[in-house]
């Protein structure tokens, strides 16, 4: 099967496209990757063929440097959502399209698997004929009954009043993204296609919406979703970089191991860093704090407790851990509860609040305010190892991620799509 691909570098997104990517071609396929600069290596690493974009932009979200969306520098989250729809989902989308377009004539495929918020993709697809499958890297986030607007970090209504809360809000989400829906519509005209009516029909015309992760973190999987939605389950990439530097994680002396990471994109969270840091020092715990490439190692002043490293797999550290502390994004989430580990959850912003209350909602852990003190969070941290039921909760989602291998569904979906299996 010949597929095409297209991922930015938007954080914890690529690594689960590009492990998809990776049993494609373990298992006989032939891929191709559109895809931020940044990525190169990490395409290549995956057997796949990597191909930049040359007119959407070449976004990467590691550092405030090369991220173009900015969202972080927004005052407000509907000032943030607007900066997505203008610079990533909507604004661009006759670019994307374009590189798609250009892309399938020189090298004709038999399915087109995007990420989900490069709906100019999806108009390339469409364009050309092609089978299409979103790869959906967040709890289901399309307007669903009985679940809150995605994007907002909303715990599920609760009586009257949150359903009317939810109501409002959904016509407040369909306001702000109007004018996304303009900006695709003449992407579709220029292409010759017909205007949708909605913001969010170009996704409901794939053939595969791909939902990775498990139905028990998610509100809507219950609920009468269309028939093209399959949740696959997580995509827990086993060829992840190892880089501890010989350090023992299992060693113990009966203080609890605290796991902290706060992402990989620039999102503003050195602050925060750094009171949790000092939270971890002031408790009988061992912590293991790492950075990621957005914020400097040496910038952050450890307690004796707290060993500092811009990086250490999950993999290396999950097993061991007796509570993770992150910013809520879904691959760390999903690391997290792989393994059994409850977590507290910090959101920024993105889908990170969602994630986080999806977490709160399951019983696996607790949610902080991002501006939390080091006070409050050092209250959340005492507060998690001493709640006996979220590690209960977090073993059962445990199993239920082992009993789900997003990787192998999602291969399996695409390839039935492309017409290899029957």
């Amino acid at each position: 099967m010949q597929v095409l691909q297209v991922v930015w570098d938007g954080g914890g997104n690529a690594p689960m496209q590009l492990g998809i990517a990776r049993a494609l071609v373990a298992g006989g396929n032939e891929v191709r990757i559109l895809a931020s600069s940044s990525l190169r290596e990490r395409v290549e690493a995956t057997g796949s063929a990597f191909v930049p974009f040359q007119r959407a932009p070449d976004i990467s979200m590691s550092s405030k440097e090369t991220d173009s969306v900015r969202d972080w520098g927004a005052r407000t989250p509907l000032g943030s959502t607007a900066r997505f729809r203008d610079r990533l989902i909507f604004g661009p989308a006759l670019d994307f399209a374009l590189d798609v377009l250009d892309e399938l004539q020189r090298h004709p495929a038999d399915v087109v698997a995007f990420d989900y918020l490069l709906l100019g993709a999806a108009v390339g697809a469409e364009k050309a004929g092609i089978p299409m499958a979103a790869l959906i890297h967040n709890p289901y986030p399309l307007p669903t009954a009985g679940v809150p607007p995605f994007g907002l970090g909303l715990m599920p209504a609760r009586g009257v009043p949150g359903r009317v809360r939810d109501g409002v809000l959904r016509v407040a989400s369909k306001r702000l993204l109007g004018p996304g829906l303009d900006a695709l519509n003449g992407a579709r005209r220029q292409l010759e296609l017909q205007p949708l009516d909605r913001y969010d029909a170009q996704l409901r015309r794939c053939d595969l919406l791909l939902v990775l992760t498990i139905p028990d973190l998610d509100f809507g999987s219950n609920a009468d979703l269309p028939p093209n939605v399959r949740y696959v389950g997580p995509v827990l990439d086993s060829a992840e970089p190892h880089g501890s530097a010989g350090a023992d994680w299992q060693t113990t002396d009966g203080r609890p191991f605290v796991v902290v990471s706060l992402g990989t994109t620039y999102q503003r969270q050195d602050g925060l860093a750094s009171r949790v840091a000092r939270a971890l020092g002031e408790l009988p715990v061992r912590a293991l704090l790492t950075t990621g490439p957005a914020v400097d190692p040496d910038e952050i002043v450890p307690p004796v407790n707290v060993d500092v490293r811009r990086f250490v797999p999950h993999v290396e550290v999950m097993p061991h851990a007796d509570l993770v502390v992150c910013h809520g994004g879904l691959g760390t989430v999903h690391a997290a509860l792989a393994h059994g580990v409850p977590l507290i959850c910090i959101p920024h912003g993105r889908d990170q609040g969602d994630n986080a209350a999806r977490v709160v909602e399951a019983g696996a852990g607790l949610r902080v305010s991002r501006i939390a003190s080091a006070g409050r969070i050092r209250s959340a941290l005492q507060r998690a190892l001493a709640d006996e039921s979220l590690r209960p909760a977090a073993r059962r989602l445990e199993l239920a991620i082992r009993h789900l291998d997003g990787t192998a569904g999602a291969v399996q979906e695409l390839e039935t799509l492309g017409g290899v299996r029957a």
